[in-house]
């Protein structure tokens, strides 16, 4: 089977090169160069405000301090920001077939395997790095890992560097805890011990010293029990198993139908995970489980495939587990596989067709020669201001500090202005020194309010559009006379 391994890995990073060079720079996928770029407005700056640890309260700066040599070597752009994820996907995908493999043994595992990395919504979150999800799973697969070789200190370092990196991987460490001490007390007992405690202290010091000193940091984001939104995460999760949450989203291609049967073969695999009476199988459905509940009950976040993704290897490891105890003919297992392989394929489609369409305007490359005019020196000497939600942080990424983008309003995500930030979003639009961005593809805005606002002042200012690769109206820029 080592072929068909191969040959996996091979191809997802064709898919993920394909992937990276198919969309422009999202505004959510370079949030993170905002510790490096714009450290004054990020949660915890250090350094005479030259870094930032955190970028938001639940965001940690880990890559962007791992970017900052890579970035001194390479040109800003989607593709160049993209590539160490694209190269780090077959990665993430070796180290999971090596765990799941020394986790469940037997040949008849390489085909769930197989068919767990080829899922529609494991590569394009990871090369889009939506979320940010990557470093996520690159240190749960190696803390998954250190567990299994009984390393206490690297263990409470990794779950550290997680909580740093992005504060929602409790949600995976409590939950493997908790299974762990049902199923394997006896080898969780080990890791409660200083040592372990200090390395994870170590590892989480960036985000334990903000919320020391920032004791409100997390005012305005829910992080309570919440079971009001649980009807539609519950969806959002079935979208994800299917394959079809994030039709639509990169891609304009209509709403996909629900792909009922793969849902009915994760269900299915998660109850003969405990009827086959084994513990490990039964251990790692628990934990997973476990972390797929604790996202739909937290209060605002939880719900999406950025989030569900990061079960990715206990999901991977618990289907493994569970066809390895099942007492099948191997001839069976190919032949599920194929039919699970034939409902994969009808999902991937929706991609196909849609990447023939084009991007959503949110994904689209026209952020490039944007970039590229802006840079030009005495373009816009009292800023840029965006009048969409869509045009900051992947702009300033790409302009590396040669300008700096920012949103008219600074309570935007409103849809109507209060009348304070209306004056001020005004106020701006009026300086005829200043730049103004709006999407320019005739579609309603994501944000109304913003763009109702600055409308007084467009009438007259001179514009040019920006074309996307189809040569399609995508951005239009308001110079200064």
């Amino acid at each position: 089977m080592r072929w068909v391994f191969a040959a996996t890995l091979s191809a997802l990073f064709v898919l993920g090169w394909i992937v990276a060079n198919s969309c422009g720079l999202q505004q959510d996928e370079a949030l993170f160069l905002k510790a490096v770029d714009d450290p004054a407005h990020c949660a915890f700056p250090i350094r005479e405000g030259r870094m930032a640890l955190m970028i938001m309260p639940y965001v940690g700066a880990l890559k962007a301090a791992l970017y900052v040599p890579y970035l001194k070597l390479v040109p800003a752009d989607a593709l160049t920001l993209r590539l160490p994820v694209v190269a780090l996907t077959p990665v993430l995908a070796g180290l999971m077939l090596w765990l799941w493999r020394r986790m469940a043994a037997g040949p008849a595992v390489a085909f769930p395997a197989v068919l767990m990395l080829a899922h529609p919504h494991f590569t394009a979150p990871v090369v889009l790095d939506w979320g940010p999800v990557a470093l996520q799973l690159l240190l749960t697969l190696l803390a998954m890992h250190a567990y299994r070789r009984q390393w206490f200190a690297a263990v409470g370092l990794l779950a550290g560097l997680m909580v740093w990196d992005k504060a929602v991987a409790v949600w995976v460490l409590t939950a493997v805890a908790a299974a762990a001490a049902v199923f394997y007390p006896a080898r969780l007992r080990p890791f409660l011990h200083w040592r372990v405690l200090a390395a994870f202290t170590v590892g989480a010091a960036p985000y334990l010293a903000f919320r020391l000193t920032s004791p409100d940091a997390m005012a305005g984001f829910r992080t309570d029990i919440d079971f009001g939104s649980l009807a539609p995460k519950l969806a959002a999760l079935r979208g994800t198993l299917d394959g079809t949450a994030l039709a639509g989203y990169i891609f304009p291609v209509p709403a996909a139908p629900p792909a009922l049967g793969l849902r009915l073969v994760f269900a299915a695999m998660a109850l003969l995970g405990f009827a086959v009476r084994r513990r490990l199988p039964a251990f790692l459905w628990t934990a997973t489980l476990g972390a797929l509940a604790a996202m739909l009950l937290t209060g605002g976040a939880g719900g999406s495939v950025h989030h569900h993704v990061l079960v990715w290897p206990l999901l991977g490891a618990a289907v493994c587990a569970t066809v390895a105890e099942l007492p099948l003919p191997r001839w069976a297992v190919v032949a599920a596989t194929a039919v699970v392989a034939v409902m994969q394929l009808q999902a991937w489609s929706f991609y196909r067709d849609g990447a023939a369409m084009g991007t959503r305007r949110e994904w689209s490359d026209a952020t490039n020669p944007v970039a590229a005019h802006l840079a030009q020196p005495g373009v816009c000497p009292a800023g840029v201001y965006a009048l969409d939600w869509g045009f900051s942080e992947n702009l300033n990424a790409l302009g590396r500090g040669r300008y700096q983008v920012t949103t008219i309003a600074d309570q935007w995500w409103q849809p109507q202005l209060p009348g304070a930030q209306a004056a001020l979003a005004a106020q701006r639009a009026q300086d005829p020194r200043a730049c103004l961005l709006e999407w320019a593809d005739g579609a309603p805005p994501f944000f109304p309010g913003i763009r109702a606002a600055a409308g007084e002042a467009l009438r007259t200012r001179p514009n040019r559009v920006f074309l996307n690769r189809r040569q399609q109206p995508a951005i239009r820029l308001y110079e200064s006379p």
